[in-house]
């Protein structure tokens, strides 16, 4: 199993969904490097087999420190989402900044929150 890391809600969500990363990003001279999965990692989905769960994740709390400043996690806690720990099946890519991973449980399941700051 490989563990991942990520800041998602109660039902498995990331909080990059459309329409809600404005009422928490802050402005960001670092915003150029974090590029978005679907930009990066565009054919990821035709890896994927149609019992899996996938997302978006990291393999270091460093790194997903970089997607979140302490404010803004702080917002996030707010709005009901966490940093979680979760065991995944499999990973589909990678770069040093994220990467797409599969799971056959839900996103929402068996995950252990942690601490980010």
């Amino acid at each position: 199993m490989i563990t991942i890391l990520r800041v998602q809600d109660s039902e498995g969500r990331g909080p990059w969904r459309p329409g809600f990363s404005h009422r928490w990003v802050e402005s960001r001279d670092d915003h150029e490097n974090l590029l978005s999965g679907v930009l990066q990692f565009p054919t990821a989905h035709r890896r994927l087999y149609s019992w899996e769960n996938s997302g978006y994740g990291c393999q270091s709390a460093d790194v997903l420190r970089r997607w979140f400043t302490k404010t803004e996690y702080q917002k996030l806690l707010s709005f009901g989402y966490q940093a979680v720990e979760m065991q995944v099946d499999r990973l589909v890519d990678r770069s040093d900044i994220q990467c797409v991973f599969a799971r056959i449980k839900p996103l929402s399941e068996d995950v252990k929150p942690f601490d980010l700051y």
